[in-house]
């Protein structure tokens, strides 16, 4: 017997928590935005004679748009696990009255599917905008063939449509797979102790297996020819990223566990409470490593290519602040829902006498095991990759300057320390009573 309508209770969660469902939505515009222009592009390129040129900007656009569905469906399974590991308890509750597994897969779903249709207008709007930004700037440098023109039509918005359904739905399977999963009996314990048991086992031994496949990719690309190993960059690089997406809460632990002697000496009681925090929200804490990670892998990627070229071409630019600020964008919705879904836990301390400045204190030491999880993360992976591939592609890890590691790592914290704080100012606001009751209720 149905006792519940899939989309009466995704109508319901939106409305419930719609905050939850930015970050999805930021990461579903991005999508659509790169999309666009990609498929644009190459479209565009299609219609002209063929030359290298031609080729040139057609399989670039080709190449494009696989790295963004792959990354797409990466990170939006990384946020709506996110989101709806927030409303956990309401998942177990509805569970313990009688919901089926697949009527909270079938919710998720079509939360998914209405965030989708809401980021198409947005992200194909703006892919239009991007798309001829890109070609502006490659006509001012000289890359496109005689008689070319930009034009963008039906087909990047039917294609665009398509990834976002598609990414949107392997997304949401990723994220209601454990929300589904628990007895009806076990659910509400579940809810309160997240990310342990069988899960946690199975997610370690994934996250070996992928970081075993990312090793062996690399040795297979460093025997391929210069030509065939830059084209198997990203794709190595994006085996060491699941493998880090998986291994997320070990990476949290390891870096709370690196940090908490410093936070404890230097920060005091906000650096203490920051280290337990972290230690118990390491689940979560691993959607919030991964985008960053992902973020500072790519950047050191590029940065890398950048550096060893003779001299440096607008698309690697555009590549590299293409993809830098995608991740970026998902990184800072990530820390900005993690911050506003500890309302009561903050009010809490309100209560109990904390300051606003203790407050923030604990906030700020917690950004900083982040951005040491994250940006550690990410800038291993980009090295594990580059340090013995760089040389046969021509772009030698040695060839970065000191300066571009420094700027890079701490633009990386910055984001993080903002995306962190950025809620605070509303938070603080609120009567500490008022966010315990406002939660409680």
């Amino acid at each position: 017997m149905t006792l519940f309508r899939p989309t009466g209770l995704a109508t319901a969660s939106v409305k419930a928590r719609p905050s939850a469902f930015i970050g999805t939505f930021a990461a579903l515009v991005f999508s659509g935005t790169v999309t666009t222009a990609c498929v644009a592009m190459a479209m565009s390129a299609s219609r002209v004679p063929v030359s290298p040129k031609q080729a040139a900007l057609y399989d670039i656009g080709i190449a494009f748009s696989n790295l963004t569905v792959y990354m797409a469906i990466f990170v939006i399974g990384q946020v709506m696990s996110l989101a709806v590991a927030q409303r956990g308890r309401e998942s177990a509750l509805l569970r313990a009255i009688g919901a089926e597994p697949r009527q909270i897969r079938r919710m998720v779903a079509t939360e998914a599917l209405w965030t989708s249709a809401l980021a198409l207008p947005v992200g194909y709007g703006l892919g239009v905008l991007l798309s001829h930004v890109w070609f502006d700037g490659m006509v001012a440098h000289g890359m496109v063939p005689e008689g070319m023109t930009m034009s963008v039509g039906l087909i990047p918005l039917f294609t665009t449509a398509g990834v976002l359904v598609v990414c949107s739905q392997l997304g949401g399977k990723i994220a209601a797979w454990r929300a589904s999963r628990p007895r009806p009996s076990a659910a509400l314990a579940d809810s309160a102790v997240p990310g342990s048991g069988r899960s946690g086992r199975i997610r370690a031994v994934a996250s070996l297996v992928f970081l075993a496949g990312a090793c062996a990719l690399s040795v297979i690309a460093g025997a391929s020819s210069a030509k065939d190993a830059a084209s198997e960059v990203p794709i190595v690089l994006l085996a060491y990223l699941v493998a880090i997406g998986l291994g997320g809460p070990w990476i949290g632990r390891l870096a709370t566990a690196v940090a908490a002697p410093l936070l404890r000496r230097y920060g005091g009681v906000s650096g203490e409470l920051a280290v337990a925090g972290a230690r118990a929200r390491s689940r979560r804490l691993a959607a919030a490593i991964t985008p960053v990670a992902m973020m500072t892998a790519f950047a050191v990627a590029q940065f890398v290519t950048l550096c060893g070229a003779a001299e440096v071409d607008w698309m690697a630019v555009f590549g590299t602040l293409l993809y830098a600020g995608f991740t970026g964008v998902v990184a800072a919705n990530t820390l900005v829902m993690l911050t506003l879904e500890r309302l009561r836990e903050f009010s809490l301390l309100r209560t109990v006498g904390a300051e606003k400045r203790q407050v923030t204190a604990v906030v700020v030491a917690e950004s900083a095991i982040t951005a040491l999880a994250g940006l550690g993360a990410g800038a291993l992976a980009g090295l594990a990759v580059l340090l013995p591939l760089g040389q046969k592609v021509g772009t030698p890890v040695s060839g970065v300057p000191v300066w571009v590691w420094g700027a890079m790592l701490v633009s990386g914290a910055g984001i993080v320390l903002a995306a962190y704080c950025a809620p605070l100012a509303r938070m603080l606001r609120v009567r500490p009573i008022d966010g315990v009751t406002r939660r409680s209720a």
